[in-house]
């Protein structure tokens, strides 16, 4: 389904760079916010994922939710993921010697059928960001109560648990560890900066 708007195609969001069949958009102003608060009306993930739970759906859609209101903080770094013109993940956090990740949240584009890496990609992205900055280190909270094991994804990529609380588990990774998977995924992945595009997200991009 295409947005149309007629809104001033000088600002939005830029397109920064390319990972194997992805593509990743920086979210800068209020044009690209107003397009991510309208994914949880066209994203519904009962229809994109068969067989979970009710109460996970749920969870996915919040967590979904939950991203695209911490992307409205100014203080914050937002990211699109995009297969094929659709959008698949987003991740937003806290840009800082000590970085904060709020949340990430991938989901299909085909029903049935995870987008491969779309949250390796996303975290690909951060870890360059941190590591340009010279970060210490990056904290999260998993949760536990939605539809996959995120723990385990977060450990293979070098995060650690710290805490262990009913609903999500706090973790963290340090620089060192970073740089080691950073390095690990630049061997998996095509990535290619592009030259910084400004685009319209309404208009180049479906849901």
């Amino acid at each position: 389904m295409n947005i149309n708007t007629k809104q001033n195609t000088n600002f939005g969001a830029y397109h920064i760079a390319n990972c194997n069949n992805l593509k990743i958009y920086k979210v800068v102003d209020k044009q690209d916010l107003n397009y991510l608060k309208e994914l949880p009306e066209k994203i519904n993930m009962k229809k994109l994922m068969p067989n979970l739970r009710e109460q996970e759906y749920s969870r996915w859609q919040e967590m979904l939710e939950y991203a695209i209101d911490n992307a409205t903080y100014p203080k914050n770094t937002t990211y699109l993921s995009v297969k094929n013109n659709t959008p698949c993940g987003i991740i937003t956090f806290l840009k800082d010697k000590i970085t904060e990740l709020d949340c990430i949240c991938t989901w299909p584009v085909e029903y049935g059928k995870k987008v491969k890496f779309a949250g390796q990609t996303l975290f690909y992205q951060m870890f360059l960001d941190f590591l340009k900055i010279n970060g210490k280190k990056i904290k999260l909270e998993a949760i536990t109560n939605g539809p996959y094991d995120t723990i385990s994804k977060y450990e293979n990529l070098g995060f650690k648990q710290l805490e262990t609380l009913p609903t999500k588990v706090k973790m963290e990774i340090t620089s060192p560890k970073v740089k080691k998977t950073f390095e690990t995924l630049t061997h998996k992945f095509d990535y290619e900066t592009t030259e910084l595009e400004k685009i319209n997200l309404f208009q180049e991009l479906s849901v």
